[in-house]
């Protein structure tokens, strides 16, 4: 196998400059294996190590529109040396670190490249070939899977009504180099929490598990459980129960309700009615956000269930007798 220098990272990732954000991970992730130094037969080692780490930086580059942009106007010069903004300073200047493993590690979701191709990615015959001759030429049947981690994610309810993205930390069994021996090791990954998720979500990332010689990686399970909120209750999945506190005054006044949202909006909601304990405000479209698989976090235009306003009327600890006198004579009145 041969191998030549380049500075052109489209070239490296065998690509036409008008690719697509796409077209460069499709790339990456066939061509990181294709050259992956624990899949390359012993007299390729070496060269694929330049390779894999040449892909690694292009990847790095051209998966970041800021390094992206600079690369296809100034290239590798002005994107490692910076280049002169319009006031007159000296913006950017890239490195490659040399992090080649752990550019796949987090793009692929493993270490282990032997899960991958387990898992069925795709190879060409030159990468099929070098495979084969360092390591036997088939590939050994699959032994029993190896049991998913299960892990519970507490969330707010204020998290599940706006959507976030958590880190989540976990420990699992890690492949050494050798891919015989293992050893547990803290890990983390992103957790997109859509709008709407709830107690009974479950997420689950496949080969992000444990790993073990010879068996495909197993996948990891993250449920979903609701931390309770200090205002707000939420019944039905997707409608919300408020319980707003008045003084008897407010009560008979009819006094408007404020509420401070979920996503932190003031709303004002007016009442039509003396206020009882029996007195329930329904405010439709001010529930829960309604979970769909194509919700996006930004996405402001999602359907909501409705919020329930009830109410807690403090009446007072004391009346002058003249003075409750004088409501008792006023609700006769009313009577009458």
């Amino acid at each position: 196998m041969s191998i030549k220098h380049s500075d052109n990272y489209y070239e490296i990732l065998e690509l036409p400059r008008t690719c697509s954000q796409e077209e460069i991970s499709e790339s990456y992730r066939r061509l990181s294996l294709k050259y992956h130094p624990k899949l390359a037969s012993p007299e390729n080692s070496a060269v694929s190590e330049f390779k894999f780490q040449q892909l690694a930086e292009a990847y790095e580059v051209l998966s970041d529109p800021n390094k992206k942009g600079i690369f296809d106007i100034y290239g590798k010069d002005g994107l490692y040396n910076g280049i002169i903004d319009k006031k007159g300073n000296l913006k950017g200047g890239y490195k490659f670190l040399g992090n080649a493993h752990e550019i796949f590690e987090k793009f692929m979701g493993t270490s282990n490249p032997f899960a991958l191709v387990r898992d069925g990615e795709k190879m060409n015959d030159e990468f099929g070939s070098a495979f084969g001759s360092a390591y036997g030429g088939q590939k050994q049947p699959p032994k029993e899977d190896l049991p998913p981690i299960k892990i519970d994610l507490e969330c707010t309810l204020q998290e599940l009504y706006n959507g976030c993205v958590k880190n989540v930390k976990y420990n699992k069994n890690v492949l050494g180099y050798d891919q015989r021996t293992t050893q547990n090791k803290e890990v983390s990954i992103d957790v997109e929490i859509f709008k709407g998720y709830d107690k009974n979500t479950v997420i689950e990332f496949k080969g992000m598990g444990n790993e073990a010689p010879g068996m495909k990686n197993s996948d990891l399970i993250v449920s979903i459980k609701e931390k309770k909120d200090e205002h707000f209750r939420r019944v039905n999945k997707d409608d919300l129960i408020y319980i707003q506190k008045i003084t008897l005054a407010q009560a008979l006044n009819s006094e408007p309700v404020k509420i401070t949202t979920l996503d932190n909006r003031k709303i004002a909601i007016t009442m039509d009615e003396i206020i009882s304990p029996q007195t329930v405000k329904i405010v439709k479209g001010e529930g829960m956000p309604v979970y769909r698989k194509d919700t996006d976090i930004r996405d402001l235009n999602v359907k909501k269930g409705d919020l329930f306003i009830k109410f807690d009327i403090e009446f007072p600890e004391y009346i002058e007798p003249e003075k409750k006198d004088e409501i008792i004579s006023l609700l006769k009145e009313d009577e009458n």
